[in-house]
């Protein structure tokens, strides 16, 4: 290769990263709203947070806005995210309701990936784990995150204080019934596990300890039927007829009374 082409293809290169780094900002940005335009503080943060996460404006920003309405009704209770990935959903909720000042925020996630779904998962889940459905807590190689992102998100760029977070690495089957064993009131909990297991555990052992006045988020309840599935089963086991909100195509919330 001619020794000028490869400053150009560095070149490319270079204005292809910053290309993608934009088109991914407009993911978030173009749906904001007149007053969300208004809102520096929001615009910062959101700016800063979506690296950190692969959800759109409606889901982040549903995040956001319950985490500020909890604050402003003051319901009691921790941030627990299940399936946080690089932690900028759950970071958001942090900042927005007082950058973990009386609150805790527990995070929630294997940072090795997704592990393969089970058979209530469905064929969709299936081809998305290159046909694998047996359940074992191995890793498919989606969704994969590192410890040092949540942390980078949460305290060097937003400046939440260390000891209101809690990361907790590992399985799901290994981390909940230890870690929910020793913890308090929920005010927020957000479900992001994809698969039907994984929402059944973390139901089984968080959703009771939602305060009254709490929400609780499902990330996946539209596009996985594994987790549409183990929620219905939860509830429909407990006599509860949930006033699941639409959030976006997939996602969905609800306060508990």
């Amino acid at each position: 290769m001619p020794p000028g082409q490869y400053s150009t293809i560095r070149e490319f290169l270079k204005k292809s990263a910053i290309l993608v780094k934009v088109v991914k900002k407009i993911r978030i940005f173009r749906h904001f709203r007149w007053s969300d335009w208004r809102d520096g503080r929001k615009i910062r943060l959101f700016w800063l947070v979506e690296p950190y996460t692969t959800v759109g404006y409606d889901r982040l920003n549903n995040a956001y806005e319950l985490a500020v309405r909890v604050e402003k009704e003051k319901i009691p209770g921790d941030l627990v995210e299940c399936g946080t990935w690089k932690g900028g959903c759950a970071a958001a909720m942090a900042y927005a309701a007082g950058r973990g000042e009386g609150r805790k925020v527990w995070l929630f996630d294997s940072f090795e990936g997704l592990p393969e779904p089970g058979e209530a998962d469905g064929l969709l889940a299936k081809e998305f784990a290159a046909d694998r459905n047996t359940g074992k807590l191995k890793p498919i190689n989606e969704c994969v995150a590192s410890v040092r992102d949540a942390e980078e998100i949460f305290f060097d760029k937003l400046k939440i204080k260390r000891d209101s977070v809690k990361i907790e690495k590992g399985w799901l089957q290994d981390t909940l019934p230890a870690a929910s064993a020793n913890m308090g009131p929920i005010a927020i909990l957000r479900l992001d596990v994809d698969w039907y297991e994984s929402t059944k555990i973390c139901l089984d052992h968080l959703y009771d300890k939602v305060a009254p006045g709490g929400y609780v988020i499902f990330d996946d309840y539209g596009h996985w039927p594994g987790c549409r599935l183990a929620v219905q089963e939860f509830f429909k086991k407990r006599n509860i007829d949930p006033d699941l909100k639409v959030i976006d195509y997939t996602g969905r919330y609800m306060k508990k009374n």
